[in-house]
């Protein structure tokens, strides 16, 4: 045990306390020293009566600052509560953004997707517009061989016209051929029906040119016939 010297009141006291504990002891002096200089002309003209003041007044505050303590511990629990509240709205937070996570992700893959076809349909478009390209060149390809078709059929048209019509005049020409060469054979057969009744030498005489003449026709007539014509 130890023993610490007090002043309290103006007046000395020495106080049994632990080993160790002197210090802590001496600090309660002075705080007793404090009250009961704080107290001032009111000191009692007893020195116990003034001690017990002194208490009293330390105890008053000691009941003050267990209820500021009280008041402090509520406060404090009111906020744990808070802060537990906060904490379960912070990992209900924690849930959602995981959630708003999964989510994201999900669209972001959607929009992979959406972006893939779309550079697939731009792609297609471009093959569509190399095709329609393609198309219509040979269009016009194939509408300048049919002018050009439409063109050579009018000419050949217009030369069928031309032979159509020279076959016409040589037709003309043949029948009017053979129908003078019927006449003269008609003459001749009769000329020699009649040189033969009359025993005419000079008809006999006749017969022979009027043969080569009967022949040129003929051959005239083959001519015409024969001549090649164009398609």
């Amino acid at each position: 045990m130890s023993e610490v010297s007090l002043t309290v009141g103006g007046r000395e006291y020495t106080v049994a306390c632990a080993d160790g504990e002197e210090a802590h002891v001496a600090k309660l002096g002075e705080v007793i020293d404090r009250k009961l200089q704080e107290m001032g002309t009111n000191l009692a003209p007893q020195e116990s009566q003034n001690l017990l003041f002194g208490a009293l007044l330390i105890a008053d505050e000691l009941h003050e600052e267990k209820k500021s303590g009280a008041t402090a511990r509520s406060a404090l629990g009111s906020h744990e509560s808070e802060l537990a509240e906060a904490r379960r709205d912070a990992n209900d937070a924690i849930a959602q953004t995981g959630e708003l996570e999964k989510e994201l992700s999900r669209l972001q893959q959607e929009l992979n997707g959406l972006m893939s076809v779309q550079q697939q349909h731009s792609s297609d478009v471009e093959t569509l517009r190399s095709e329609l390209k393609q198309t219509g060149e040979a269009l016009e390809k194939a509408e300048a061989e049919k002018s050009a078709l439409d063109s050579e059929a009018a000419s050949l048209r217009q030369t069928r016209d031309t032979q159509a019509k020279q076959i016409k005049i040589k037709d003309e020409l043949l029948e009017s051929a053979n129908t003078h060469l019927n006449e003269k054979n008609a003459e001749l057969e009769e000329a020699r029906n009649s040189a033969s009744a009359a025993n005419d030498p000079v008809l006999p005489d006749m017969a022979p040119s009027l043969e080569r003449f009967a022949d040129l026709l003929e051959n005239c007539a083959d001519k015409l016939e024969g001549q090649p014509t164009s398609a």
